[in-house]
């Protein structure tokens, strides 16, 4: 990375790459490309969440700062933030 801080167009690439992964899970595989498929996608599906996380609390700051009320999220099982 060119040292600029990640962003949206980060986690864009990183949940492409998890549907170019996605394409690869089918029927009748062997276990081991299985297992390396798994081993490959977990650690990129933690990075996405990670990033996802990092923005959206990027956002509501910068919402605060700048007095921009978001609407509640609910997601579900009463989950709302």
């Amino acid at each position: 990375m060119s040292g600029r801080a990640r962003d949206w167009r980060d986690l864009r690439e990183r949940l492409s790459d998890l549907g170019d992964l996605a394409e690869e899970i089918a029927p009748g595989l062997d276990w081991g490309t299985y297992r390396f498929l798994f081993a490959i996608i977990a650690p990129m599906a933690q990075d996405a969440a990670d990033l996802a996380r990092d923005l959206e609390t990027e956002l509501r700051n910068l919402a605060a700062e700048n007095g921009v009320e978001l609407p509640p999220l609910d997601l579900g099982e009463g989950g709302t933030r």
